[in-house]
């Protein structure tokens, strides 16, 4: 049996193990990613793309290719018997217009296989690369490593090989191998009601200004969704006796589409990725052990209802991916990492409560589950109680108990742990001059592979104590960016940081609440995260001893 070795083994290359992989190599890390399915071809599914992952996307380099194949601005026509007269038209969310610390406030619609193939040509263009066919039959853990039999087939011929990794993350599904191992707990319910079938239609005779319903999700209907691929929508049907032998059987669908339409007019050609689908809500009761770790649909699966799954996916591979490689390089203690759990699992609770009433209130025909928008998009989820974030402005929430894990980041306020706002019309200071034709954003700066620090309208002194705090800290660790206030003439910028900007607009004073007269610190994490609002060096010393566990002045 061959033997290799690598720091870290992603088994799963959905969404989640691509995010987690392209994060990595953005940080210097190697990967090795597999996926036991040889073929993969997830097909539609997954294709709601909340705001904040737009975001996310953003930093992670692969927003504008998302964008130039995705859907947006849909409403849901619903029909009489009969299938053609409209019964009514209502809007699924609120378009809404972008503001400086929101740019993208709209969802938009991408099939899950164009959305693994975009990352997974970002991760090509680093080097790294995904090995489809390539099974985790199983792992041991060791204090220093974990040792992992993996298998791939070739051909009729089976070949199995031991890797070494530091540390394996399981992106591996619900069925997957690595939280079964680990023998984490998935509470939770399968619902016996509410099954059944998704997949790709080829579809003539339909406009694509509309998700098309016939019927109802809980009696018995069809929704047909446009996508970016021309002359083919997902569907959902519901009420279908015999789903599971339907899957192998496309004129027994072909059919009972037709019966739920009750139109002639339309033509249905060619099925793909058509699965069955049952209703479980369940949950891990922590999100790794020891070295080995689950995000995705491994840590928690729940109805599709609102088009959370994949989002709260990739918010769980963005959030282990900049302290893994901290830990890593030996820049932080491995017990960075218990912060995971302690921050995406309240997290997730409350996303299954949310997801789960959608469902039920789509189940009933009530209008109330088709509404999106709001916490849905995903711009209010927050780590207001987590260990490592420091507030010196406002009192830390003591557990997730005290606030809303999924809205408190839109109650107005900003807290450490809320996501963190954009700010565009910084005018880049140089020389002591402004450099007019060279205004960047703030969502432009940060990055997942460095701490951003903000110095917004700090005395000299200061500032040029934190900056040089900073530079103490190995090289491309963390940005230090002073901010000068709207309306600065003369802007003198103190010490060297690696960006002195004028806030031209105001955007940044106002998406960060400070004032001129209270000048403030602000440390933005690597997952684009408030991770301290502090005042002075020592503000900044106290976030960073709580991630980083190596200093270069401390040897000196």
């Amino acid at each position: 049996m061959a033997t290799s070795s690598t720091p870290v083994l992603i088994a799963g290359a959905g969404p989640t193990g691509l995010v987690l992989g392209l994060t990595l190599l953005q940080n210097g890390i190697q990967v090795r990613i597999i996926d036991k399915d040889a073929n993969r071809h997830p097909g539609q599914r997954g294709s709601g793309l909340q705001p904040r992952t737009l975001e996310l996307f953003r930093f992670l380099g692969v927003l504008d290719d998302v964008l130039a194949k995705a859907l947006s601005g849909f409403q849901r026509r619903e029909y009489k018997p009969g299938g053609v007269e409209t019964l009514k038209i209502s809007t699924i969310a609120p378009i809404e217009d972008p503001t400086p610390s929101t740019p993208y406030m709209n969802a938009k619609m991408l099939g899950q296989y164009n959305t693994e193939a975009i990352l997974r040509s970002h991760i090509e263009r680093l080097g790294g690369s995904v090995e489809y066919g390539t099974e985790l039959r199983s792992f041991v853990q060791h204090p220093d490593r974990v040792e992992a039999v993996l298998a791939t087939k070739d051909g009729e011929t089976e070949k199995t090989e031991t890797v070494v990794a530091h540390w394996i993350v399981g992106s591996d599904g619900a069925r997957g191998v690595v939280r079964k191992q680990l023998g984490l707990s998935f509470l939770g319910e399968t619902r016996v009601e509410g099954q059944f079938l998704l997949g790709l239609v080829e579809t003539q005779g339909l406009d694509t200004e509309y998700w098309h319903m016939w019927g109802s999700i809980g009696v018995g209907g069809l929704l047909l969704i446009p996508t970016e691929r021309p002359g083919w929508f997902s569907f959902i049907t519901t009420g279908v006796t015999d789903s599971e032998k339907l899957l192998a059987d496309r004129d027994g669908l072909i059919a009972t589409f037709y019966r739920l339409v009750e139109r002639t007019d339309l033509v249905f050609g060619q099925l793909e990725a058509v699965s069955y689908y049952r209703p479980n809500i369940r949950m891990v009761d922590k999100f790794g052990e020891g070295r080995v770790f689950v995000a995705g649909d491994a840590a928690h699966v729940h109805s599709p209802a609102g088009g959370q799954g994949l989002n709260s996916s990739v918010q769980d591979a963005f959030n282990i991916a900049w302290k893994l490689a901290l830990v890593e390089k030996g820049l932080a203690s491995p017990s960075l990492l218990a912060t995971y759990t302690e921050e995406r699992l309240p997290v997730i609770a409350a996303m299954l409560q949310k997801s789960t009433k959608l469902y039920d209130a789509m189940q009933n025909n009530a209008e109330e589950g088709w509404n999106r928008g709001g916490d849905l998009r995903m711009l209010g989820v927050n780590y207001r109680w987590s260990l490592i974030v420091v507030d010196e402005r406002t009192p830390k929430a003591q557990s997730p108990e005290s606030v809303n894990p999924y809205g408190s980041g839109n109650d107005g306020e900003l807290r450490a742990g809320d996501r963190a706002p954009d700010a565009p019309g910084l005018v880049p200071v140089r020389a002591g001059t402004t450099v007019a034709d060279g205004a960047t954003s703030l969502f432009n700066v940060f990055n997942p592979s460095r701490h951003t620090v903000l110095l917004l309208n700090l005395p000299a002194e200061k500032a040029e104590q934190i900056v040089r705090a900073a530079q103490r800290y190995p090289i491309g660790s963390i940005k230090t960016v002073v901010v000068l206030p709207q309306g600065t003439s003369d802007p003198q910028v103190a010490g060297q940081p690696d960006l002195a900007a004028v806030d031209k607009d105001g955007h940044a004073y106002a998406g960060y609440l400070v004032s001129p007269e209270k000048p403030t610190v602000v440390i933005v994490r690597p997952d684009g995260v408030v991770g301290g609002i502090v005042y002075d060096l020592s503000g900044f010393e106290k976030y960073f001893r709580g991630v980083f566990s190596v200093v270069i002045g401390d040897a000196l």
